[in-house]
């Protein structure tokens, strides 16, 4: 009976060993012939799905490759709360051609050093800076402040002498004392409005604006007064003077910090009510607390960020700015590390324009590999996943259409429209038809979503039938830049500039 019970089980052992041989077997074929379909000739995407053509664009997406693009990365502090840091470390022809995707140029002033007499400008101190970055590209921001710790006039002195109210601060560790205006006083207020209605006159709406700050209450326009005694400034103020920035700048964007609202001494439930108002008057959100360690000392974790749950409430539809420490303190005092502090808050706060106070030549080169990689991080960071059409293109054919499924890898949105396009190239390389694919809106695009859109295309009578090369392509056709969006493909695919190949489709 053993030896019957035996042969039993090793006859079941070798029937299961037959049958797991055929299962992998057949799996083995289903695998190899599914790869054939998908990958023997991928540049012709078909016979993969049903009767389309169907191409993956995974296989060529590199997210090594700095993709250097418009509204997002880096900026530098040229000015920043004076005249002497940072930009003064460049030379005049130094444009930063090799500091990735760094588009912004920051300029951080006291009101004083532009009206230094009352409706006298001194215009020329920004225009000349201006004038240059533009020429190279770039975009321009501001922050114009009414108090400095390390001047003693940031209002000109002049407000004072005409009768505005205020008080001389001394500082802890400067030896100087600052004038600190009364920010509710009339007379400041109207010489304030003054200041901004020229600015605004000269400057906003200019197409190479990125930004300005609301920067006109606390110390370096923060809103707080953590250097001037800590005395919160009523909420009733702080509406007066984002009114004043809205009276003015029409056209454009306005960013305001945190601070504004989380660094108030009194818990009085004035901090959110000053939220909503930011939110009822369409202003986007700056954190300034990167790296800064005294948010560590209070426990507030690695990325520093305070108050990050404003910037979930807001960066769907307006830009986060977000700045790092004085880098030379953050490197000493061990906030910086390896950049995995700020790269956190870059993920909290969705931050589309990220900066640092330092001469940007040294930082660049303390921290080349670290730029690149935050610089793609920050804002928005396309990934064309997966193409389809029609497997045959037919002339007038009301069934011709382009599907294209995006990801977007970055940590926010894009806030401006950039237009996609399709070309067809012949084998010889002409160009045989173009169109703008009008359907597709990439701000719709969300961080960690995957997004399809169908665009109708309208091929025209004269593309002969026969075997084409399709690419896309998107552009910034906006009044400044006009310029491509470099997509996260190899750059093997980019076969015109601007243009990546996506493969080959048949027109009759």
């Amino acid at each position: 009976m053993k030896r019957v019970n035996d042969y039993f089980r090793i006859n079941n052992r070798i029937m299961a060993i037959f049958r797991w041989g055929i299962l992998l077997k057949c799996m083995f074929l289903f695998s190899h012939a599914f790869s054939q379909a998908a990958g023997t000739d991928p540049e012709e995407g078909r016979g993969t799905y049903k009767n389309r053509a169907f191409f993956n664009l995974e296989r060529y997406w590199d997210s090594a490759k700095v993709c250097n693009n418009p509204h997002k990365g880096w900026c530098i502090h040229y000015y920043d709360n004076g005249i002497t840091n940072y930009g003064d470390h460049l030379a005049p022809t130094d444009s930063l051609a090799d500091f990735p995707c760094l588009n912004d140029i920051y300029l951080r002033l006291a009101w004083s050093y532009l009206e230094p007499a009352e409706g006298k400008y001194n215009w020329i101190l920004i225009d000349s800076i201006i004038d240059r970055w533009v020429k190279w590209g770039h975009t321009i921001s501001f922050r114009i402040t009414c108090k400095e710790t390390s001047i003693v006039y940031a209002t000109p002195e002049w407000v004072r002498k005409a009768g505005a109210k205020g008080r001389f601060v001394p500082h802890p560790d400067l030896k100087i004392q600052a004038w600190a205006p009364d920010y509710g006083d009339s007379i400041f207020l109207s010489k304030l409005a003054n200041f901004h209605r020229a600015f605004a006159q000269r400057y906003d709406g200019k197409p190479w604006i990125e930004y300005i700050d609301i920067g006109s209450i606390g110390d370096w326009g923060e809103g707080h007064t953590a250097y001037s005694g800590w005395k919160d400034v009523p909420v009733a103020q702080v509406k007066k003077h984002i009114d004043l920035y809205k009276r003015y700048y029409k056209h454009s964007t306005l960013i305001i910090s945190d601070d504004f609202i989380g660094q108030r001494d009194t818990d009085d439930g004035a901090d959110y009510e000053i939220f909503r108002y930011c939110l009822s008057r369409g202003l986007g959100f700056r954190d300034d607390s990167g790296n800064v360690e005294w948010y560590k000392t209070l426990g507030f974790g690695p990325s520093c960020i305070r108050t990050p749950e404003l910037y979930s409430a807001t960066y769907r539809k307006m830009p986060v700015i977000l700045e790092s420490d004085h880098y030379g303190d953050a490197r000493e005092n061990g906030m910086w590390g390896d950049g995995s502090g700020f790269e956190k808050a870059i993920h909290e706060t969705h931050a589309s324009i990220i900066g640092f106070h330092y001469y940007p030549r040294e930082w660049l080169r303390e921290n080349t590999l670290l730029a690149g990689r935050l610089a793609n991080l920050s804002g928005y960071w396309y990934f064309p996943k997966f193409v389809m059409l029609p497997d045959t293109l037919r002339h007038l054919s009301p069934r011709n259409y382009l599907r294209i499924t995006w990801e977007n890898h970055g940590v926010a949105p894009a806030y401006h429209r950039y237009k996609v396009y399709m070309k067809l190239l012949s084998p010889s390389g002409q160009q045989v038809f173009m169109q703008e694919l009008s359907e597709s809106d990439n701000r719709r695009w969300m961080p960690d979503e995957i997004v399809a859109e169908q665009y109708a295309l309208h091929l025209n009578r004269d593309i002969q039938p026969g075997k084409y090369q399709l690419l896309i392509g998107m552009r910034d056709e906006c009044g400044f830049h006009r310029r491509n969006i470099e997509l996260a493909l190899n750059d093997r695919r980019q076969t015109v500039a601007g243009w990546y190949k996506v493969g080959n489709v048949q027109v009759k």
